[in-house]
C-alpha cells in the first residue's frame, strides 16, 4: 500500500478530545500519506459538521455504508466504551485495521472477544494510548532503560479533573455517554486510570500480579458511576504502583492545569513528571548531578501524541511496522481496571491472572 493510497474513515465522534486533534493533524497534512474516506456518528449533525470543518468528502449515514465504501483501508473507532465491541468486531469482520480509542471495551470478556476477532482476521488493532506518546513519558522510558534511576521501585500517577470537563461533544456542557453505565461502563477512576494501568507496564516493562482498590462516589452522589477511584497495584517485577483519577477536582480547573502528575522512584534516583507545568520533567540518578530539568514547548508539549499515534499507525497498516501497543494491551490495562472495581466491592486484593 502506497503512502498516498491510505484512506481512514472515523467510526463514532464520541471522544471528542481525541479525534478532533487527530483530524487537525489529518486535514493540515501533518500526518504523511493519510487522508480522509469519511465518517460516521448517529449524531447526523455533528457528523456533518465535523465533515466540514476538516474536509471529509462524505458523512456516512449508516455503519453499513460506511464499511461498505471501498475507500476505506482504515478505521478511527471512536466510538463510546459500550460500543466497542460491535464496532471492532465489525472492522474485524470486513478486514479494515483499527486504531481504538480506550478504554478497549467495558468488560474483560469482551475485550477477550475482540482481540480474538481481530486475530483470527489477521486484521491490525492499535490502541490510542496517547500517553505513551508524550515527549516527557518517551524520555522517562529511555532513562528507566539506560538505569539513570537504577531498579525502579515505586511508581504513582493521579489527576485530579473535574466533572464539568467531561462532555459528551465540543457543543455541550453535559457528560452525555461518560455517566451512563451502561455506554460508558464505569466512570471517574475508569476515565483516566485506564491510561495509568497501560503506562505503568510501558514505564516499567513489568506486568502486574495483584490490585487492591478504592472506587466511590464522594462529591458528585447524583451519578450512577463514580468520580473518584484509588489503587495500589504489584507488579511481576517486584514494583509497587499506586494509581488515582478523580472527577471530583474543583470546577474551576482547566486541563492545561489539572494537577496530573507521575513519579517513579529507583534505587537510583527519581523521575517527576508534571506536563502541565515547567519544566515538565525532573531527573535525578546515576550520572547527574543534582537534577536535570526537561521542558517541551509548542505542539511537543502535548499535542504532538496524536500526530505520533497516526504516524504510527499509518506505519503499522502499510506493514512498515508492527503494532508496539495493540488491542492485548488495552486487555490486559482493562484486566487492572476491573480488578480495582471487584477489589473495591469486595474489599480484598484481586489477583490478575
Amino acid at each position: 500500500m502506497s503512502q498516498e493510497s491510505l484512506r481512514v474513515a472515523v467510526l463514532g465522534l464520541h471522544n471528542h478530545y481525541h479525534i478532533y486533534p487527530m483530524a487537525h493533524y489529518i486535514a493540515q497534512g501533518a500526518v504523511p500519506g493519510l487522508k480522509w474516506a469519511g465518517v460516521y456518528d448517529e449524531r447526523t449533525g455533528q457528523a456533518q459538521r465535523f465533515a466540514e470543518q476538516y474536509g471529509l468528502t462524505r458523512a456516512y449515514s449508516s455503519k453499513e455504508e460506511l464499511f461498505a465504501d471501498p475507500e476505506v483501508d482504515a478505521v478511527l473507532v471512536m466510538s463510546d466504551t459500550g460500543a466497542h465491541e460491535e464496532d471492532v468486531l465489525a472492522c474485524a469482520a470486513h478486514g479494515k485495521p483499527i486504531l481504538l480509542d480506550k478504554p478497549i471495551s467495558i468488560t474483560v470478556a469482551q475485550a477477550e472477544r475482540m482481540v480474538k476477532a481481530a486475530e483470527e482476521a489477521n486484521v491490525p488493532f492499535m490502541m490510542a494510548y496517547l500517553i505513551r506518546y508524550l515527549p516527557p513519558y518517551v524520555k522517562a522510558r529511555r532513562l528507566i532503560e539506560q538505569g539513570v534511576i537504577g531498579r525502579p521501585l515505586t511508581m504513582k500517577i493521579s489527576i485530579r479533573c473535574p466533572l464539568g470537563f467531561i462532555t459528551d461533544s465540543p457543543d455541550t456542557k453535559e457528560p452525555g455517554w461518560y455517566v451512563d453505565p451502561k455506554r460508558g461502563g464505569y466512570g471517574g477512576f475508569n476515565d483516566h486510570g485506564i491510561h495509568y494501568t497501560d503506562i505503568m507496564r510501558y514505564l516499567l516493562g513489568s506486568e502486574p500480579t495483584s490490585v487492591f482498590g478504592q472506587v466511590a462516589k464522594l462529591k458528585h452522589r447524583e451519578l450512577e458511576v463514580d468520580d473518584y477511584g484509588v489503587c495500589v497495584v504489584n507488579m511481576d517485577g517486584g514494583e509497587i504502583v499506586t494509581i488515582e483519577s478523580t472527577w471530583h477536582a474543583p470546577g474551576w480547573y482547566a486541563p492545561a492545569t489539572s494537577q496530573e502528575e507521575c513519579l517513579i522512584v529507583g534505587t537510583e534516583g527519581e523521575i517527576h513528571i508534571h506536563y502541565q507545568k515547567s519544566p515538565q520533567m525532573e531527573v535525578s540518578g546515576v550520572g547527574i548531578d543534582g537534577r536535570e530539568y526537561y521542558d517541551w514547548q509548542g505542539d511537543d508539549r502535548y499535542e504532538i501524541c496524536y500526530k505520533e499515534c497516526l504516524a504510527e499507525f499509518a506505519e503499522v497498516v502499510r506493514g512498515a511496522r508492527t503494532v508496539t501497543v495493540g488491542g492485548s494491551d488495552g486487555l490486559k490495562a482493562l484486566r487492572v481496571i476491573e480488578g480495582a472495581y471487584r477489589s473495591s466491592e469486595s474489599g480484598r486484593i484481586v489477583q490478575l491472572g
